[in-house]
């Protein structure tokens, strides 16, 4: 389980779930304590995004027992005396402000409260939005859980070495360590992180959602701050880029990627990720080796040593 989590990115499902899945988690979770810290937060990605689209297949009522389960103030928006069938159009559920702000998403302007509907101290959502916010609290409960088992690793030492199974993990830390210290060579002008989101996008996936505000960031910011074009018509390209997107809405993506462009709401234009949290979002295929500290610094580097060849390659020509 554990394995299959960090080395592949997933968790392949069980069709007759039973009590020795159930053990099966809590040990992977004990194994966990026992690699890199790094590591932590790959395993808890996989583990909530797992759930949350398991939640999506269950009904409304599953969806709001899970989050009070969670200790998340939601109601149904029909409970609510705000309650009417214009607001009922769009919006499914309440959750209590202070709720919101403790549990959204972050580095994604789709879930800023200023571009939220408030009402009466209830933030209005859907219930996919809701389950988002379900994935955000299982991702904290599984690395406290991680962290707890961490400070009695010195009592299950015995129980992993009697297991086994950790020799494959390992050699997956050590690969990605030693690529740490490695310099990707740059050969075009869109780092392997964006790349790899696009390819993913592409073919029909579904990337997360910082996967998407990654890309959304570093492509208007290209377009607009590097290629000198109108931010309508790089809005345009960046929704069009994600019309391959499995579950690809233009109306939604348009209104997303304009939030972004800083032409709604608080009318911020969004710089993508650091590379740093790119990497701790399990974003960078290259474990930091392009030896830049955004994206963005990697095609304008990119771009000059292009330009560097080319005066080169011209010199020699005269």
């Amino acid at each position: 389980l554990l394995n299959e989590a960090i080395t592949k990115g997933s968790i392949t499902d069980n069709p007759n779930p039973d009590e020795d899945e159930l053990l099966a988690h809590y040990i992977a979770i004990i194994l966990a304590s026992h690699l890199d810290k790094n590591l932590w937060r790959r395993f808890a990605d996989v583990e909530s995004k797992r759930f949350s689209s398991k939640l999506l297949l269950e009904d409304p009522e599953c969806i709001i027992y899970m989050a009070r389960e969670f200790e998340i103030n939601a109601a149904r928006l029909r409970e609510l005396d705000i309650y009417n069938e214009k607001l009922a159009l769009a919006f499914d559920v309440g959750i209590k402000v202070w709720d919101y702000l403790k549990y959204m998403p972050r580095n994604d302007p789709y879930w800023k409260l200023v571009n939220r509907y408030l009402l009466k101290g209830w933030v209005l959502i859907t219930y996919k939005d809701l389950t988002r916010f379900i994935e955000e609290v299982v991702e904290a409960k599984v690395l406290e859980l991680i962290s707890k088992a961490y400070e009695n690793a010195d009592e299950t030492k015995q129980l992993v070495d009697a297991l086994g199974g950790m020799a494959e993990l390992k050699e997956y830390r050590s690969k990605m360590v030693s690529r740490a210290g490695l310099k990707v060579q740059i050969t075009g002008l869109t780092p392997p992180c964006i790349e790899a989101i696009m390819n993913e996008t592409k073919t029909g996936g579904n990337p997360s959602h910082q996967a998407r505000f990654a890309i959304a960031a570093y492509m208007l910011r290209r377009c607009h701050d590097i290629e000198g074009k109108p931010i309508e018509d790089c809005v345009e390209e960046v929704v069009n880029t994600f019309s391959t997107a499995a579950d690809f809405n233009e109306k939604i993506t348009r209104y997303q990627v304009e939030h972004i462009a800083g032409l709604r709401g608080g009318r911020k234009f969004y710089m993508p990720p650091s590379c740093q949290e790119m990497n701790s979002l399990g974003l960078c295929p290259t474990n930091l080796g392009c030896g830049v500290k955004n994206p963005l610094q990697y095609t304008i580097k990119a771009l000059k040593k292009y330009e560097a060849t080319q005066s080169i390659e011209s010199n020699k020509a005269s």
